[in-house]
Parts: structure tokens; sequence; C-alpha cells
């Protein structure tokens, strides 16, 4: 618009300008081209005429690559001011999810800590179990041995094998407690999964 308060903004294709990044440079290049212009048509030498011409083109490379400069200045700030405001943005997660790790970890240790507990249980119970399962055929091997030998005199020790037999009994009524606390425990665990 030619009003006296427009200003002609020079742009090269390769740089983005709005009207926002108008400065003093461009009102300075915008005033110059018009003193130039009305000197160059009120001189008659042609001579004078190329001078003017040449100086105004050197004064318009050098006014023009300045704002360049200063184009580049303001678009490399805003930017600057972006990538800012993503770190800020990315250092408030970042310290959102330490505080939700500092949270948790007191849980973490004390399900940690349960699962070891189980584990050490459940080891526990394979080891009885095993244990039972060994007495268990240790049982069967004397019953089929005193089937085969019905007139053999049994003799009861601390370590015969009828006592051990009789303290099975005990043991197995045991297992069958251990195998009940078993299923309560994964129970419990599953809940809390």
């Amino acid at each position: 618009v030619n009003s006296p308060c427009s200003v002609q903004v020079w742009c090269p294709k390769e740089l983005k300008r709005s009207p926002r990044d108008i400065t003093e440079l461009d009102v300075v290049l915008a005033e110059f081209e018009k003193i130039a212009a009305n000197y160059r048509q009120s001189t008659e030498s042609e001579i004078c005429r190329k001078a003017i011409d040449g100086f105004c083109s050197a004064f318009k490379d050098q006014i023009t690559d300045l704002i360049m400069e200063v184009q580049e200045i303001m678009n490399m700030k805003k930017k600057n001011a972006k990538v800012v405001a993503d770190i800020k943005k990315k250092r408030q997660r970042l310290m959102q999810v330490r505080e939700e790790l500092i949270g948790a970890e007191p849980q973490l240790i004390k399900v940690q800590r349960e699962y070891a507990e189980v584990q050490e249980r459940k080891s526990s119970l394979t080891q009885a179990i095993q244990f039972l399962s060994d007495l268990k055929e240790l049982q069967q091997d004397y019953l089929d041995y005193r089937k085969e030998n019905p007139r053999e005199k049994v003799v009861y020790g601390a370590s015969s094998l009828p006592a051990l037999l009789v303290e099975s009994r005990r043991i197995l009524g045991a297992e069958r407690h251990f195998q009940n606390i078993n299923r309560k425990l994964e129970d419990a665990l599953e809940v809390q999964r």
C-alpha cells in the first residue's frame, strides 16, 4: 500500500520474513531508494547517473546483506526459544518421572522382599515334597519287603524302618499342611498382582 506509513520490505526467496520482522534497516533501505531515485531523476549528466547507480547498488548490497544477517539471527533466536521451551517441558516431565520412580521404589523393594520370601518358602516346600515322596517310596519298599518276608521278626529302634514309617505319617500330615500354606500364599500373590 502506498501511504506515508507503509514500508516496502526487501525479502529474497530463500529467506522467510513476516511483517513483524521489519527493522530500521528496511526503513533505511526503502527511504534510500526513494531519495536515490529522486536524485537520479534530477541529475542530467549520464556519468553522474551511472555513478549514482553504482553507489546505490553497492549501498543496497551492503544493507541487504545486513538485513539477511539480522533476519537469520532473529530466526535463530526463534528456533532457540522453541528449543529452550521444549527442553523445559522435557525437564519438567523428567522430574515428574523421577518423583514417580522415587515414590515407587519402597513399594518395589517391599514386593521384591515378599517375592524372595515366597521363593524361599516354595524351595522349602519343594524339598519337603521330595523328602516325603522319597519317604513314601521307602514305606512302599518296606511293605513289599514285609509281604515277601512275613516271618521275619520286626525290631523297632530309633533308626528302624517301621519307626521311620510311623514317623512318616506325622510328616505326611505336615506335607498336607505345607501344601495348604503354599496354596494360600499363591492365592495372596495372585490377589496382589
